[in-house]
C-alpha cells in the first residue's frame, strides 16, 4: 500500500472521531467503546484469489469451432427443409413414381390358350412431364411360374405424358396354365423425368386365374413300386378349348432309373415324345408306359410329364407349356423278396459266351413282420439260345415241357413256413448255345423270369397272397475271332541262314450274331524280321511302326455272320533274314496277334490272343515237311 493511500485513512479516521467536525452528519446512539482490531499493515491477496475463484467456476468454457460448425450445419439444414416444403406445397415440378398411376382394367379369368384383351391406363399426376415413355408388358410363356421363361410384348413407345394427362392403350395376351392357376402380368412404365437423361420404371401387376386350361392330363401309376419289378403309367390327354398349334406333342421326362421297354402307342421320337396334333375335344389321347424302376428302398422317382408346343430349332424340346403333371414314386421292398445272382453278380444284365456254364442263385427273404406259409418259387428260363439239355438244378424240379424249375415246401423245407427276417437260397445252373456256326440267331440271349409267392395268414382262417417277380436277361457276346497264316513268296525254301526268304501273311477275321466297333489286332516282329509292306491289291488299314517294330490293323466296325455271309482279311509281306544260330529251329515270323473289340449288343469288350506266325506253313498247299527249319 502506498503513504497517498495511508493518508487517506488517516484522513478519514480524524474526521470519524473528531466532535467539532461537521463533514458527516452524525447521530449519537449511546457510548462508543474502544475495540482493538489486528489489521495487517498490507492487503492480504487471498482474498483477491477467492474472488477470482468463484468469478472462473461460474464462467461459462468458450464453445468449440466443431460445435459451432455443428449448430451452423443445423440451421442450414432446417433451412433447406422449409424451403422444399415451400417449393413442393407450391410449385412442385420434381417427378416421383408414386404420382404415376396405371390402372388394369380386363377379365381376371380367361380360358388357357384363348387371348386376354386389356386395357392399360396411365395417369400422370406430377407436375412435370415424363419424357420418352415406353409401355413393356410381360407374362409367362408357359404353364410354368418361371421368371426367365416370359413373353413380351413389343415395346409400346408412348412418348411424352403431360402433367395430368392419361395415357390408354390396349394389348392382348395368351396365357397358359393349370385349371385355377394365377399367372401374373407385369406392366412396365419407362419413362426420363423431365429434364433428366436418367430413367425410371413404374411396375404394375394384374393378376388373372386361368379357368380352363387348353389340355389337361392325367395320369394313372402308382405311387409306390419294388426295385426290378414291370410298372405301367397310363396318362390321358383332353383337349378342353381350341388347340393353340397343331404342333403339339408330349413329352415325358424319366427319372434316371427308369428302364423303358415299351408304350402304347409308340413314341414319335425316341421314347419320350407323342405327337398330339389329331387330339380333339371328343377323342383324346392315351399313352402307356411300360418300363422297370431300380433303386433302393426309400428312393422317391419322380415322373414329369409336359404338354405344349414343339420347339422348332430342337424336335424333342417344348416350347411352350400347356399343361404338366407330375407322378412320384416311392421304391419299397417287396414283402417276400427274390434275388438273382448270376456268376455271383447282382445286375440286371450280364454277358457270359457261348457254351459256358452260366451258374444261378435265387437268394429269397421274407421283410414282413408276420410269418409266410406255403413258400413257392419258380424260375421259368427261355430265349432264342437257350439250351434245355443242359439245366441243372439243386433240389428243384425241372420241368422241361414249359422249361420251368419248381421249388416248394416239399423239396426245400424251409419254405413251408417262413419266419419274419428268415433268408434262404437256391440254386440251378445251365450252358447257352455256342453262336460258332449260328448264322440265324439275332441278339442271343436267355431269359430268367423268377416268381416267389406264399401266404400271410390273418385273424381267423383267411389268408393273404403276397407274390414278387424279378427278372434277369443272360446275353451272349459275339464270337468274335482273328486266324493267322502265312504263305512261301519268294527266296530260299527251306529259309537259308544270311539269305533272304519273302512270306506273305494274311490275317482273316470271323465274327458271329453281334455287330462290332471298334476291332483292332496288333502283333510285333522279331528283330530279323523286316516289314515288306501291303500285298497289292489289299486296302485295309494296316501301319507299320518301325520303331516299336509293331504291325496294327485298325479293323473298325465289323459286321454280324463274317466269314460266313462276307469275308475281312488283311494281307502284307514279311522278309526273314535268318542267322547262322538259327540253324534248324523254326524261326517265328511274327509274335503273338492279340485282337480286341467291343460288342455292341452287349456292351462290353472281347479280348483274345492268337499264337505267333511261324515258318511252318500248315496252310500252304506247296509246303513240305522239313522246309521250315533253318539250313546252313
Amino acid at each position: 500500500m502506498g503513504e497517498d493511500d495511508k493518508n487517506k485513512i488517516e484522513d478519514v479516521k480524524r474526521h470519524l472521531y473528531d466532535p467539532n467536525d461537521h463533514a458527516f452528519n452524525h447521530q449519537r446512539e449511546g457510548v462508543l467503546h474502544q475495540v482493538n482490531h489486528e489489521v495487517p499493515l498490507e492487503w492480504n491477496n487471498t482474498n483477491f484469489k477467492n474472488e477470482n475463484d468463484m468469478k472462473n467456476k461460474f464462467r461459462k468454457p468458450p464453445v468449440s469451432i466443431f460445435k459451432k460448425f455443428f449448430i451452423a450445419s443445423l440451421i442450414f439444414f432446417i433451412c433447406a427443409l422449409g424451403f422444399a416444403y415451400y417449393k413442393f406445397t407450391n410449385n412442385d415440378t420434381s417427378v416421383s413414381s408414386d404420382k404415376i398411376d396405371i390402372e388394369v382394367i380386363g377379365n381376371a379369368f380367361t380360358k388357357g390358350g384363348e387371348e386376354l384383351s386389356l386395357q392399360i391406363e396411365i395417369k400422370n399426376n406430377n407436375n412435370a412431364s415424363l419424357e420418352l415413355a415406353n409401355l413393356i408388358v410381360e407374362y409367362p410363356k408357359g404353364a410354368e411360374d418361371n421368371n426367365v421363361d416370359v413373353m413380351r410384348l413389343p415395346r409400346d413407345t408412348i412418348g411424352t405424358i403431360r402433367p395430368g394427362e392419361s395415357v390408354i392403350k390396349n394389348v392382348e395376351v395368351t396365357l397358359f396354365g393349370e385349371e385355377k392357376s394365377i399367372r401374373n402380368i407385369k406392366v412396365s412404365l419407362e419413362y426420363h423425368p423431365e429434364g433428366s437423361n436418367a430413367i425410371f420404371t413404374k411396375d404394375k401387376y394384374y393378376p388373372v386365374t386361368i379357368s380352363l386350361a387348353p389340355l389337361s392330363l392325367m395320369i394313372e401309376g402308382p405311387t409306390t413300386a419294388i426295385s426290378n419289378q414291370p410298372v405301367s403309367f397310363k396318362i390321358k390327354a383332353i383337349l378342353n378349348t381350341t388347340l393353340p398349334s397343331d404342333n403339339t406333342i408330349l413329352q415325358i421326362t424319366y427319372p434316371n432309373n427308369f428302364i423303358f421297354s415299351e408304350s402304347i402307342p409308340q413314341p414319335s421320337v425316341g421314347n419320350s415324345i407323342w405327337d398330339l396334333s389329331s387330339i380333339t375335344s371328343t377323342d383324346p389321347i392315351e399313352i402307356e408306359v411300360k418300363g422297370q424302376l431300380i433303386g433302393q428302398d426309400g428312393d422317391e422317382q419322380v415322373f414329369h410329364i409336359y404338354a405344349g408346343t414343339r420347339s422348332g430349332s430342337n424336335q424333342s424340346l417344348i416350347n411352350i407349356v400347356y399343361s404338366s403333371v407330375i407322378q412320384k414314386v416311392l421304391i419299397t421292398k417287396p414283402f417276400l423278396e427274390a434275388r438273382i445272382l448270376i456268376n455271383g453278380q447282382d445286375s440286371n444284365e450280364y454277358a457270359v459266351s457261348g457254351g459256358s456254364t452260366v451258374n444261378a442263385e435265387v437268394s429269397w427273404a421274407n421283410n414282413l413282420s408276420n410269418r409266410i406259409t406255403d413258400g413257392q418259387i419258380i424260375v421259368s428260363l427261355s430265349g432264342n439260345v437257350f439250351d434245355k439239355n443242359t439245366v441243372s438244378s439243386m433240389n428243384g424240379f425241372y420241368d422241361s415241357l414249359n422249361n420251368k424249375i419248381i421249388w416248394d415246401r416239399n423239396s426245400v423245407s424251409e419254405l413251408a413256413e417262413i419266419n419274419p427276417g428268415e433268408k434262404g437260397t437256391v440254386s440251378f445252373s445251365f450252358k447257352p448255345l455256342s453262336l460258332i456256326g449260328l448264322s440265324t440267331i439275332k441278339d442271343p440271349k436267355v431269359s430268367i423270369n423268377v416268381s416267389i409267392k406264399g401266404r400271410e395268414p390273418l385273424l381267423g382262417s383267411t389268408y393273404n397272397d403276397i407274390n414278387n417277380f424279378s427278372e434277369k436277361i443272360v446275353k451272349i457276346v459275339s464270337d468274335f475271332q482273328i486266324a493267322s497264316s502265312a504263305f512261301y513268296l519268294s527266296g530260299n525254301m527251306p529259309p537259308k541262314a544270311e539269305t533272304e526268304t519273302s512270306y506273305t501273311v494274311n490275317w482273316t477275321l470271323s465274327n458271329s450274331a453281334n455287330s462290332i466297333t471298334g476291332a483292332e489286332a496288333r502283333s510285333l516282329l522279331p528283330i530279323y524280321v523286316k516289314w515288306g509292306g501291303l500285298s497289292q491289291g489289299k486296302n485295309e488299314n494296316v501301319s507299320y511302326n518301325e520303331v516299336t517294330r509293331e504291325v496294327v490293323w485298325n479293323i473298325g466296325a465289323v459286321r454280324p455272320n463274317t466269314g460266313i455271309d462276307s469275308n475281312r482279311e488283311a494281307s502284307f509281306i514279311l522278309l526273314i533274314r535268318p542267322s547262322l544260330s538259327q540253324v534248324g529251329s523254326v524261326p517265328q515270323l511274327m509274335k503273338e496277334v492279340y485282337l480286341s473289340g467291343t460288342d455292341s449288343f452287349t456292351n462290353s469288350v472281347i479280348k483274345s490272343i492268337r499264337n505267333a506266325v511261324t515258318t511252318s506253313l500248315v496252310n500252304d498247299p506247296n509246303f513240305k515237311q522239313g522246309n521250315s527249319r533253318v539250313v546252313r
